[in-house]
């Protein structure tokens, strides 16, 4: 392996199962998931039983139904947070579902809109492949319809976050595919930088037994459990090994023997209490190799929807955002300068989108690849008729640069099983070629309209023809001027504002956001739309190489897009020739048919001028703005000097925030990207691991250059 990232990766493999009479066994651990007698039974009794669930949330819906006056009632819970160690077969999920639905979607049906959330974080190093999950579920009939959705929205064995949303019954399942110890460091790393609101109410401790799987039950791991761990939190587990009573013991939990399931003699329950002075303490010197002071965030608190929120921008960074805000609760002003949505680089009549992957699978890589889920998943539970409306062509053969290339990336599907999404077998005859199945061409205005259609539409106030003329603080808030068709003013205060407007930032680079866009360019991008009946009748496929080709509807082709370097809203005869001639120089490539560069003068000009903003480092801008001055006050010896953690300060200013410079790939990150700031604002769980996430970070560009000018007060 050539790369730290890659290594990541492939330490992720999927569980290499054994069947036994229809039940599953795990080869590499030689130990049975569930028990064969009852396994439903036994998930009820240690985990459900074992840590109360039922009669804690019996009580928190009663409180919500009667509102109780006596001093005794139980504290309203907005959400509630399962932490598992071993997702295993999804029994655990299942059970837990199950009575979570019958406590707070059919006892309560009534008040179920108030009631809390749920969100199951469960860390597995070994996930099922999809075809062996499938199998086994059908052991469980009665958890038929969650595990229909689940099994739908099955993420890629890929090392990393992967959430799945079940809206109805307010859950969220976040499966982090790591190795326990790498998982509860990066919880713990959201929890220290979101000012400590990650905080575990319950504790399913479900791996395979302390002998056989020797890595789940260190030391370490329990002192990890008991920092995210709150006073009050509850856990169980099936073992009473001495190797997992005393770890816990040390951590600050008190511990409860119960009678164990069937044969077992004996289980274990136990109730945190406080963590020792031994685990909480901090040195008086911060440790930049370890710490990031840079990315805690300032003055955030748990959602509070009653928070005014304003968007500036109206393409698919600014309409995803908006989609996700307003399902979250939140009312939402959308401001865009033109007078429809998507009219600058989101506007074209046909973006593709596919994985973005590199054979070192950097942080571009990643964040390509779930973005890429992302969008899957929500074309996944689109109707048809909505899918009709968006999908222009199903499936993606992208054309690489060299036979080798391919082989490697063909290689790398294989050995990271990712060929459920990128099939390694094609045609033998296309030695560059990659097909991606799943992928498609979307109609970006039809999406982002979309977009806009399924949002809450009491949460949502969309602003066309508003030109954001300033920002400015005040007791708190944020207010924004914007033009009107440049007669009249609109001003409003908010408590968050988040810059979605790509390159329509000149008109705000000099106050607000000022310093945010240092480190990046402008490319310009022109497509060709043109009519061709022969063509449009032999190539049915979406192809990319440096261009794309997409049939259209209507006998149309459409080639797309150039980058260039200079600004001009009209359409280039040259550009689009330079299109054309791309195109065909691939086909006769690859031996397909293309019409004759004599013939292009003959094609109208027509097609769609946009821009795109993007980072030296091909990675959007998402997240927090921060204070450079402040930043770059305290951090301009970085590396060559010690910095007390008294002297620290926040640096992220409160309320504004960035989520744009998606480049040219705005289709396959505007979802991934979009829901990181809403959890990002809400304080809920990123579909982020961290390094990803402070990957993509605003401030990332102040921090390289501090590394490279320590002594220079003026970086």
């Amino acid at each position: 392996m050539s790369s730290a990232h890659l290594q990541k990766f492939a330490s992720i493999s999927p569980a290499e199962i054994i069947w036994k009479n229809n039940q599953p066994y795990s080869h590499t651990f030689d130990d049975i998931y569930f028990s064969p007698n009852d396994g439903v039974a036994e998930s009820n009794y240690v985990f459900i039983e074992g840590n109360n669930l039922a009669q804690d949330w019996l009580a928190q819906a009663q409180f919500i139904q009667d509102e109780p006056t006596e001093k005794s009632r139980p504290i309203k819970k907005h959400e509630y947070i399962i932490g598992e160690l071993g997702f295993g077969s999804g029994l655990n999920f299942y059970n837990t579902v199950a009575c979570w639905n019958d406590i707070f979607q059919k006892s309560h049906s009534d008040s179920a809109v108030q009631s809390p959330r749920l969100h199951y974080i469960s860390i597995e190093k070994h996930p099922l492949r999809r075809e062996d999950f499938i199998q086994i579920s059908q052991n469980w009939p009665q958890f038929k319809t969650i595990a229909d959705h689940l099994i739908a929205h099955y993420p890629s064995l890929t090392y990393g976050r992967h959430q799945i949303v079940f809206s109805s019954q307010k859950i969220t399942l976040t499966l982090i595919f790591m190795p326990v110890a790498d998982a509860l460091d990066d919880l713990l790393q959201e929890k220290q930088l979101t000012n400590h609101l990650l905080k575990i109410d319950y504790w399913y401790l479900d791996g395979f037994a302390p002998s056989k799987n020797q890595s789940m039950w260190q030391q370490s791991v329990f002192e990890s459990i008991a920092k995210l761990s709150i006073s009050g939190t509850r856990l169980a587990t099936f073992s009473v090994a001495a190797q997992v009573k005393k770890p816990l013991i040390d951590v600050g939990f008190i511990l409860k023997k119960r009678k164990g399931f069937g044969r077992k003699r004996e289980m274990l329950t136990a109730t945190f209490h406080t963590l020792p002075a031994t685990l909480n303490t901090k040195a008086p010197y911060i440790n930049l190799k370890y710490e990031r002071p840079w990315f805690t965030q300032k003055n955030m608190q748990r959602a509070d929807t009653s928070q005014s929120i304003a968007i500036i921008g109206g393409g698919i960074a600014g309409c995803a955002t908006a989609y996700y805000l307003t399902r979250q609760g939140y009312t939402v002003d959308l401001l865009e300068a033109k007078q429809q949505l998507a009219q600058q680089a989101s506007g074209a009549a046909a973006g593709i989108f596919h994985p973005q992957l590199t054979l070192d699978m950097n942080f571009g890589s990643q964040l390509s690849w779930l973005g890429y889920l992302t969008m899957l998943q929500f074309l996944q539970q689109l109707s048809p008729e909505e899918k009709q409306s968006i999908i222009v062509q199903q499936g993606v053969k992208r054309y690489v640069e060299t036979a080798h290339q391919q082989a490697q990336l063909c290689q790398l599907s294989k050995q990271l099983e990712l060929t459920h999404w990128l099939p390694p077998s094609i045609d033998n005859s296309e030695t560059r070629a990659i097909v991606f199945p799943h992928a498609a061409a979307i109609n970006m205005t039809a999406f982002c309209q979309l977009l806009i259609n399924k949002c809450q539409s009491q949460k949502l106030n969309i602003l066309l023809a508003h030109d954001v003329a300033s920002v400015q603080q005040a007791n708190h808030q944020w207010v924004l001027t914007a033009n009107n068709n440049a007669t009249e003013i609109f001003q409003k205060h908010y408590d968050h504002i988040i810059y979605c407007g790509g390159v329509n930032h000149q008109s705000v680079i000099d106050f607000a956001f000022e310093n945010a866009f240092e480190d990046t360019h402008i490319s310009r991008g022109q497509t060709c739309l043109f009519k061709n009946a022969r063509l449009s009748q032999t190539h049915q496929q979406v192809i990319c190489e440096k261009n794309y080709f997409v049939p259209m509807r209507n006998q149309q082709v459409l080639i797309g897009s150039s980058f260039e370097n200079f600004i001009d809203d009209q359409l280039q005869i040259t550009t689009q020739h330079t299109l054309l001639k791309n195109t065909a120089s691939l086909f006769e490539s690859i031996g397909q048919y293309f019409p004759n560069i004599e013939t292009f003068s003959q094609y109208p000009l027509d097609g769609k001028v946009g821009y795109r903003l993007h980072t030296h480092d091909r990675l959007p801008l998402v997240g927090g703005v921060i204070d450079p001055k402040k930043l770059r006050h305290d951090f301009q010896g970085l590396g060559q000097k010690r910095i007390r953690r008294t002297d620290l300060s926040h640096y992220n200013i409160p309320g504004l925030w960035l989520n744009t410079a998606y480049g040219s790939h705005g289709l396959t990150l505007g979802l991934i990207a979009s829901k990181h700031i809403t959890q990002l604002i809400s304080q809920e769980l990123s579909p982020l691991s961290q390094p990803l996430a402070q990957a993509i970070h605003p401030v990332r560009f102040i921090i390289q250059a501090l590394k490279k000018r320590p002594d220079n007060p003026a970086y």
